[in-house]
């Protein structure tokens, strides 16, 4: 496992709980929902092929953790703070959990800034 980025100040146990915790759930649990973020990290870690994947985890400010590998969230959630920190900006905590479909018919996530 190999950390990308994550919010400030994330401890061992932080991280454990975000990225092998029991309680993590699937982001598209929270699919239409707003989600108040107080934690992050993002990481690779391998699928059951081997293969190499970026893993999103969160935690909310009630503890509620979700985790995504959803190419098109994790893009755009890198995204967000790639832009927010180049503009030497605070990173928004407010973020909507969307979906989309493909036109093959497969629904994706996405996430954008909660307004």
């Amino acid at each position: 496992m190999e950390i990308i980025k994550k919010t400030a100040n994330l401890t061992a146990g932080d991280i454990y709980a975000l990225t092998k915790g029991n309680d993590v759930r699937k982001m598209t649990d929270a699919k239409g929902e707003t989600l108040d973020i107080r934690k992050f990290v993002l990481y690779t870690d391998e699928d059951v092929n081997g293969k190499e994947m970026k893993v999103l985890a969160v935690e909310t400010v009630e503890g509620i953790r979700y985790a995504t590998n959803s190419k098109t969230f994790v893009r755009n959630f890198y995204d967000i703070c790639s832009i927010f920190e180049s503009g030497n900006e605070e990173l928004p905590t407010r973020f909507v959990v969307g979906a989309g479909r493909s036109k093959g018919g497969r629904e994706y996530l996405t996430c954008d800034i909660a307004q």
